[in-house]
């Protein structure tokens, strides 16, 4: 009898259907996952194309804008001023100012800030005077009157009403442009010798510096000047007041002391200068209001204390008290700008702040920190 190979045959045919099966499922799945690769190749590709445009682009704005620098750069130096054309070009605007005093005869420098006969000086040469008398280097003498000054800043207004036909406004600079290594230039009256000219560079900006560093004893001893550049062109007292220049003519600053020597009142290579920057927010002020109201926050600090502002005093009654600051805290930023020290915190509210405006204090406790809000007051 003949055996049936039927069972076996159909077995082979499902085999054989299933590894169709299989094998269509793993030819559909090689192909999904092949034109995956490829789908997401066509998009690198894309991306690819679109970030090289991009990085050429970029590159060729980089080039245009390196070109516009050297360009300006260029300029720069190109319209850069000798000391000779310098002098000439501002030399009738910078007057001798001399006041009668209680005590006798101050002598300082000054320079013509409008034409209606506003001239810009330091405090400290018209503050105690009786009678304030301006020479111009042509000659031409006028009496003056104090508009007003602010000891703080150390920058005082006169006003003439007569002025030499040959004197002309100066420029104000900018001196947050200012960099170490910078040519500047002082005209002044050193010892009362008219008209005086010395040539230096930028030594050093953004200093703070102290009143009680001056002699002053508190309160107003302990409070600072702020954004002061330190030059070493040649002044000495009868200086004061007088212009520092920029190499286009420009002032960048207003002289107001010098560093001596044990009991040698002369220069001895340093000499400071109050900001144009400084200049530009107190003397408009000085004109229309009569004062100035520096921002005030209400604490006593560290000087030397490094890696934040260490305060060492609050008032009470001032903005720092009411918004809880305590002893012992240190401000480690405000309004997001780092502070490393107490000149950081003292040089940002003066040149950029005002009394009423609202600061961003982070501050650190022991081991935490955290952020205050401070509404500046007015400095008493």
């Amino acid at each position: 009898m003949e055996s049936s190979n039927e069972p076996e045959n159909y077995a082979k045919v499902i085999l054989n259907k299933k590894s169709l099966y299989v094998m269509a499922f793993t030819i559909l799945l090689l192909g999904g996952f092949l034109a995956y690769i490829y789908v997401d190749y066509i998009n690198l590709k894309s991306k690819y194309e679109y970030l090289l445009g991009n990085y050429e682009t970029l590159l060729s704005n980089v080039n245009d804008l390196q070109s516009t620098i050297e360009s300006l750069y260029y300029k720069r130096i190109v319209s850069n001023l000798t000391a000779v054309q310098i002098y000439n070009r501002t030399k009738y605007s910078v007057v001798l100012i001399t006041c009668t005093t209680n005590s006798g005869q101050v002598l300082g420098s000054g320079f013509v800030y409008r034409s209606d006969g506003y001239i810009i000086t330091n405090n400290h040469v018209v503050e105690n005077a009786t009678s304030i008398t301006v020479t111009f280097l042509d000659g031409t003498v006028a009496e003056a009157e104090l508009v007003a000054g602010d000891f703080y800043s150390d920058l005082a207004v006169i006003r003439v009403n007569e002025m030499s036909e040959k004197a002309h406004p100066l420029v104000l600079g900018d001196s947050s442009l200012l960099m170490v290594g910078e040519p500047v230039y002082a005209i002044g009256n050193p010892f009362g010798l008219s008209g005086s000219m010395t040539a230096g560079i930028v030594s050093q900006v953004g200093r703070v510096l102290f009143w009680r560093d001056f002699g002053i004893p508190p309160p107003r001893g302990s409070y600072p000047v702020a954004d002061v550049i330190q030059f070493d062109a040649a002044v000495n007292p009868g200086n004061s007041g007088g212009p520092l220049l920029n190499s286009l003519g420009e002032v960048i600053g207003v002289t107001f002391a010098i560093e001596t020597g044990g009991e040698v009142k002369a220069f001895v290579g340093i000499g400071y200068a109050i900001s144009s920057h400084m200049v530009k927010r107190v003397v408009p002020a000085l004109i229309e209001n009569r004062s100035y109201e520096h921002p005030w926050i209400g604490i006593g600090f560290d000087s030397e204390y490094v890696g934040g502002c260490l305060i060492t005093y609050v008032d009470p009654d001032g903005p720092a008290g009411k918004a809880g600051l305590q002893v012992n805290d240190v401000i480690i930023e405000v309004d997001g700008y780092a502070v490393k020290s107490a000149s950081d915190l003292i040089t940002y509210i003066e040149k950029y702040k005002s009394p009423g405006d609202t600061i961003l204090l982070t501050v650190l406790r022991d081991t935490a920190t955290f952020e205050i809000e401070l509404t500046l007051g007015v400095r008493p």
